[in-house]
């Protein structure tokens, strides 16, 4: 399982970007699912030791049971939902559980050569 963002889509209308638990690989052979690219974008100057990957998606349906819905929800009967009326502070609000982690690789990154 992969944590991606991606558009949610209901009923014909964007919802903007959305966190999904979503499966790439088939578990017996370990091949990409149809509609689902995965890469290597190789070494990252400095930081050799952090493997660094891309994940594309082409016609990829994502069930409505893998959006982690603290702050949107889909019913079954596809109808949208979310305490956060406007789309970009819904993503902003989502995003700034990530801050810290940012925040620690860019302090991480300054090195000092004496």
């Amino acid at each position: 399982m992969s944590c991606v963002f991606a558009q949610l889509n209901v009923k014909g209308i964007n919802q903007g970007v959305h966190c999904f638990l979503v499966n790439l690989r088939d578990k017996i052979n370990h091949t990409p699912f149809p509609g689902v690219t995965l890469g290597d974008c190789g070494p990252k100057v400095g930081n050799e030791v952090i493997d660094n990957g891309f994940i594309g998606f082409n016609n990829y349906r994502i069930p409505r049971e893998a959006l982690l819905d603290r702050y949107s929800k889909v019913s079954e009967d596809g109808n949208f939902s979310s305490p956060i009326t406007n789309p970009d502070t819904r993503f902003a609000t989502v995003l700034g559980a990530l801050e810290e982690g940012r925040i620690t690789i860019a302090s991480g990154s300054q090195v000092n050569n004496y």
